[in-house]
């Protein structure tokens, strides 16, 4: 990586620099002229941008690095309507020398970036989230062009952006320092502040190079990203109406891929068969792409069959977890709640319990807390109860995160409940009827618990 360190961009006592670094060769085409156009996205169907994206980690007290991830990144333009794009954006790692099926995500953008997901992709988005951040939400409506809050994300993040203007250094792109909060206190409570700087060629209606640091107090490191645009490319209308349909198909599967996996927590017992549907929706969609001109979706298809055989031994925990735990009665137990008193079983489980096992371990853990706030509120007129467990292993820690993340929900210190509840996945959310009787499993964190609250709302209600 190129590079001369200039001045610091403020961003909470973090070692965030912004680096100058010299756009050649592909992006010299895409200079903008010295009155800059109006600051949007222009996409066409058929644009084809390809980046490249590295995360050097390294300890917080110095050091060499300790891991470093080269990412590909292209984001295709499929269809352009009404100021909005229909954009499929693929991921494909490389770690310590080592390739990764690809990973994507269909979304929808408007000229400001502000996106829009079809329900399918949420689920999936966690591998191609850093691919997102090559999209970057641009002043829209009333906001003030200079400075800036972005839309809260799916995971409730927003960008707090400042414009600096034309960057002579990067060809004129107008230079975007920004800062990531997190007012569900998720980034807090894992010691993670983040902070850097775009550049954004207005004329070209494209983002064309990131640099940003992250700092994770957990695990005492920082984290340093360059992406850089290559190059932008476009294909033909006809190209990009097949790839159209395609995605349509995409999303398709890959809701179907989520009601399969959803069925080993219901019917452990037929792992091989689900495995199996799951290896044929792939090689089905496969099989029903257009070979005569190159898809990105091709690739992507065989990408979903290596993932799931490299996670068929994690799914096998799942189906194990199901057969050990569905409709049968729930482990009792006698924990400390947040506030430190001691509660029973008995005292807390009256009636449907929805019960949720979390971690302030990791940002999944985290993150599972507001769609069990959303279910809460959604339950808040039946008699269903939501109780939450903590499983962390130290209790100050356990009780801080609580603090920071878990108001709002009934909480457990629940580290106890790890040497009687074999848990190889977190979190982990079930649904126990009145007579304390596991009848709903649902296992790795979900944008929503649709199924779980309908499942409670159906066991709560009286019978004739």
């Amino acid at each position: 990586m190129i590079g001369t360190r200039t001045a610091p961009i403020r961003g909470h006592g973090t070692r965030t620099w912004a680096l100058a670094l010299c756009v050649g060769g592909a992006l010299a085409a895409l200079a903008p002229a010295r009155a800059q156009p109006e600051f949007v996205y222009r996409l066409e169907a058929g644009d084809r941008l390809l980046y490249e994206r590295r995360a050097t980690t390294r300890p917080l007290d110095g050091g060499p690095p300790t891991a470093e991830i080269d990412d590909q990144i292209e984001l295709w333009c499929v269809q352009q309507r009404e100021k909005e794009a229909f954009m499929l954006v693929t991921l494909t790692r490389t770690t310590a020398g080592r390739a990764e099926p690809a990973r994507a995500a269909v979304l929808y953008i408007d000229e400001g970036g502000r996106r829009r997901l079809p329900p399918e992709v949420i689920t999936h988005l966690d591998p191609v989230e850093p691919a997102l951040e090559l999209l970057p939400v641009l002043p829209v409506g009333a906001q003030v062009a200079d400075a800036w809050n972005t839309p809260p994300d799916v995971y409730q993040r927003a960008w707090r952006c400042m414009s600096r203007g034309p960057d002579a250094g990067q060809q004129g792109g107008t230079r975007v320092d920004f800062e990531v909060e997190d007012p569900l206190g998720v980034d807090e409570a894992l010691g993670q502040v983040r902070t850097g700087t775009y550049w954004f060629d207005a004329r070209g209606g494209l983002m064309t190079r990131l640099e940003s640091e992250q700092q994770d107090g957990l695990n005492r490191t920082w984290t340093h990203v360059s992406a850089v645009l290559r190059e932008r490319t476009r294909q033909t209308p006809e190209w990009a109406a097949r790839r159209t349909e395609e995605a349509g198909r995409f999303l398709r599967a890959l809701g179907n891929e989520d009601r399969f996996v959803q069925e080993l927590t219901a019917r452990g017992d037929q792992l091989p068969r689900i495995l199996e549907r799951l290896d044929q929706l792939w090689a089905t969609f496969k099989s029903d792409i257009d070979v005569r001109t190159v898809s990105p979706f091709w690739t992507l298809a065989d990408a979903h069959r290596q993932e799931l055989r490299a996670a068929a031994e994690v799914l096998e925990t799942r189906a194990a977890l199901a057969l050990r735990w569905l409709n049968r009665r729930a482990v009792p137990w006698t924990l400390q709640d947040a506030a430190g008193r001691t509660v029973t079983c008995e005292a807390a489980r009256r009636g449907v319990v929805v019960e949720c096992f979390w971690s302030g371990e990791s940002a999944a853990g985290l993150r599972v807390l507001e769609p069990m706030r959303r279910l809460q509120a959604e339950l808040s007129t039946s008699a269903v109860r939501v109780l939450c467990y903590n499983l962390d292993a130290d209790f100050v820690r356990a009780r801080q995160v609580i603090r920071q993340c878990g108001g709002g929900l009934t909480q457990f210190l629940g580290g106890a409940l790890v040497e009687v509840e074999t848990l190889p996945e977190l979190p982990v959310v079930r649904v126990l009827d009145s007579k304390g009787v596991i009848r709903g499993v649902w296992v790795g964190r979900q944008p929503a618990y649709p199924a779980a609250r309908e499942m409670a709302l159906e066991l709560a209600r009286p019978r004739p």
